[in-house]
């Protein structure tokens, strides 16, 4: 098992009055057990991700590796102790 830190960045870091999260992930796990795993730290912070029925809200993205989990599996991404987790809110330019 290994612990993470995930820095949350900019209006997500504002919404839920934090600059970081300390979670356990273990080999295996994936971006869904994650976001449980953050729900039992930081329940604003869950709410911000996913939906009550179970769908990401699109208020925050998720990168393993630098890579979106959607062009991953998504939910079912599997995680393991070395990777990079980012929590990104979505951005917008013109």
């Amino acid at each position: 098992m290994s612990e993470k830190k995930l820095k949350l960045l900019s209006t997500l870091r504002d919404a839920v009055g934090i600059k970081e999260v300390v979670i356990s992930i273990e080999n295996g796990q994936t971006v869904r057990d994650m976001i449980e795993v953050i729900g039992s730290v930081n329940g604003t912070l869950r709410k911000k991700i996913i939906e009550e029925n179970g769908e990401l809200t699109g208020l925050v993205h998720i990168l393993v590796n630098g890579r979106n989990i959607m062009w991953l599996q998504g939910l079912d991404t599997i995680l393991t102790e070395n990777d990079e987790i980012i929590l990104l809110p979505p951005t917008a330019g013109g």
